[in-house]
């Protein structure tokens, strides 16, 4: 999901809990300030607009919780305004009976039966009102080609697919093609070429007539580069699935996406670590004095080791507590020429297989270094690269760019997400100090394609236990 749509979802919560202020207020007056509105029905006894109101603020969070259940704020631009009302309808319409369950039991929050059915009726036309101008205003974007998705299409001998022919004529469908392909020639070079010079968000795979491998390797080729795979199926594939399918007017689409953190995955990962290194930062603080004391004191040269790393496509600013003698570190700023020979020794007796470098009993390694990389303490500065967004409290290890340069193509998909202080082979190391490079990778594909806030909720546990535990053995890595 591209951010314009994000940000109009974000839009459609604000404009969906107004709507619903709006049609309760409209039922509130109509039906206590508007004097003989219904005769059958006279009003029994006044209500104030205030505490009517209150109970309008507490019904907005249930009846959001509702509208997310039913997919309402995942809501791609491609999805007709038809298809959304019915969503709209039928959550509304199950808040309905929740508020109608609660009134059978406490009829004092509601003291007006009829108010509850004309809050209904308004808030289906009122949400359906709000929401149709937000689809408006997104559409009036994609026309202008704002927000579009970098569209690669890839289609069999006839140029004239109708799929390419309906995107290219309605660009609020919000896609852009960038480039068609017909599946000859080395197709994994071609969409590499368009990567670099375009960047791809979607790839949409039309032609029946690649065969299977071919097919994998494109796959293959989305999942490491965080691209989302789309397909169309044939006939009788279409009948037989049971898997949910879009469609593009009319044409049915096939969406397998790269994981779970696509979409508002991503947000409510994101707003979690602003809060938790926040609360972190502050808890730690009074430990963060007391190990700068001890590193300024136990050797000379800067407290903080910056080097640059690697994660999700990019590098960045990696921030530890420096725990090497300074002039061994490697680096510009600290060990320069003879630290990087020294490191070109010490790849001979790697501990482990792959391009991660790890030593046992590492010389370079100061005595509050040895101390601080067994508690893990060096890695508290890292919360602030969760601050800043250029690291997640749960993910895959950050690596540094010179061994990324030796990853095999196979390893390039840890890099589609953000990089973690924690995470399932961070973990798993602290008890199998030589776990394989490939056993590392696996957990990290497990963790990007298993992705959920119960997952990252039972590692920062396993964590915590871990470092309280004392589990890490004293051997320095």
């Amino acid at each position: 999901m591209k951010k314009s749509e994000l940000s109009f979802n974000i839009v459609s919560i604000f404009v969906d809990a107004s709507m619903i202020i709006a049609s309760g207020s409209v039922a509130y007056f109509l039906r206590y300030r508007v004097e003989n509105f219904i005769p059958q029905y006279p009003v029994l006894f006044d209500l104030s607009y205030p505490e009517f109101l209150k109970n309008i603020l507490i019904a907005i969070p249930v009846l959001l919780t509702v509208f997310a259940l039913y997919g309402l704020y995942k809501v791609k631009s491609t999805r007709g305004f038809r298809e959304v009302s019915f969503k709209v309808t039928a959550a509304i319409s199950t808040g309905l009976m929740l508020f109608v369950a609660v009134y059978f039991f406490n009829q004092e929050i509601f003291p007006s039966r009829l108010i509850i059915l004309m809050s209904w009726i308004f808030t289906i036309i009122t949400v359906n009102f709000g929401r149709l101008i937000v689809l408006m205003v997104e559409r009036t974007f994609l026309k202008k080609g704002i927000g579009l998705h970098r569209l690669v299409l890839i289609v069999g001998w006839n140029k004239d697919f109708s799929l390419r022919n309906e995107i290219i004529k309605r660009p609020e469908l919000g896609y852009k093609i960038i480039e068609t392909l017909d599946g000859s020639g080395e197709i994994i070079d071609q969409l590499e070429k368009i990567q670099k010079s375009q960047g791809i968000d979607e790839i949409i795979q039309a032609n029946y007539d690649l065969d299977r491998t071919t097919n994998s390797k494109i796959l293959r080729f989305t999942h490491d580069n965080g691209i989302t795979f789309n397909y169309v199926p044939d006939i009788m594939e279409a009948q037989r699935s049971n898997i949910g399918i879009s469609d593009i007017s009319g044409i049915p689409i096939v969406e397998l996406k790269n994981t779970p953190l696509d979409g508002w995955g991503r947000v409510v990962k994101r707003l979690l670590d602003i809060i938790f290194s926040v609360l972190l930062l502050i808890i730690f603080s009074p430990l963060i004095i007391v190990i700068i004391l001890m590193i300024k004191f136990s050797s000379s040269g800067k407290i903080l080791y910056i080097q640059e790393r690697y994660g999700q496509g990019q590098p960045f600013r990696f921030y530890k507590f420096r725990s090497m003698h300074q002039h061994l570190s490697v680096g510009d700023d600290y060990g320069g020429e003879q630290a990087n020979n020294l490191r070109d020794e010490l790849w001979q007796s790697n501990a482990r297989k792959g391009p991660f470098l790890k030593i046992k009993n590492d010389p370079r390694v100061t005595k509050v270094g040895r101390f601080l990389r067994r508690t893990k303490l060096d890695e508290v500065p890292q919360l602030y690269n969760v601050l800043k967004g250029d690291m997640s409290l749960i993910g895959p290890r950050a690596h540094v760019i010179e061994e990324v340069k030796l990853y095999r193509d196979s390893y390039r998909r840890q890099f589609t997400i953000k990089p973690g202080v924690t995470g399932l082979a961070q973990i798993s190391q602290v008890n199998q100090p030589d776990l394989p490079f490939d056993e590392e990778i696996k957990l990290n594909t497990f963790y990007i394609e298993n992705w959920s806030l119960s997952l990252d909720f039972q590692i920062f546990i396993r964590t915590v236990i871990v470092l309280m535990k004392g589990v890490v053995k004293k051997q320095d890595y």
